[in-house]
């Protein structure tokens, strides 16, 4: 070998060194990132599989959950129970308030100006708010008026504000009165008979519904 050779030689070897290191550089390079995406994706994959097995048991809970809800508990079937009973309650009220509207009683008259007669066993006094001995006042501005127009307001259902008054006067004695209304349009008429109840009010006592104010007071 000539001496030329010789160096040529040996001016190879460092070069032929350098690739060898750079290409085991890049290989370890690539096992280096292949490791990390392996360990990155394990990671991933159990802490995928970490949030399933906690989820598992929340799903299972609102299933139980809904489960529950969907039963009714006895309380609930008493509360049922209770509402299926109330129509009876209702009933026996209706039951109870039969006889007051039976107590409500009409009747023809002789009298050709009115249609019928009225009357009911249930009517109560209107409450009064006179004291001591009653004096009957036909002043309309009287405590003693309004009561009277009240209690006419009660079996008739016409409010003093649709009410024309005709007469208002003695039935015969102190204790008794009659008034003579319709409303403001008359297609309403009525003849309220009243008497007087110590300490309690004027009560009704009869109402005749009238077909004409002609001769009705």
């Amino acid at each position: 070998m000539s001496e030329r050779q010789t160096r040529s030689s040996r001016h190879l070897q460092p070069s032929r060194n350098k690739k060898l290191d750079k290409l085991l550089n890049v290989l370890i390079g690539i096992v280096v990132i292949l490791i990390i995406i392996t360990a990155t994706f394990v990671f991933k994959w159990q802490d995928n599989a970490g949030k399933a097995e906690k989820d598992e048991p929340k799903q299972e809970q609102k299933h139980d959950n809904e489960n529950v809800k969907d039963k009714p508990s006895k309380e609930q079937n008493n509360d049922v129970t209770g509402q299926e009973e109330k129509p009876a309650k209702e009933d026996s009220t209706e039951e109870t308030q039969t006889p007051e509207k039976d107590a409500t009683i009409e009747t023809t008259s002789d009298n050709p100006i009115v249609d019928k007669v009225i009357t009911n066993k249930n009517w109560q006094p209107t409450p009064t708010a006179q004291s001591g001995q009653h004096v009957s006042s036909y002043d309309d501005q009287s405590i003693d008026w309004a009561e009277k127009v009240a209690t006419v307001t009660a079996v008739t259902s016409i409010e003093k504000d649709n009410m024309i008054i005709w007469r208002m006067g003695n039935n015969g004695n102190a204790n008794s009165a009659i008034a003579t209304v319709s409303t403001k349009d008359k297609t309403k008429m009525y003849r309220v008979s009243m008497e007087w109840v110590d300490n309690e009010g004027w009560q009704p006592v009869k109402v005749e519904q009238l077909n004409t104010l002609n001769g009705a007071y």
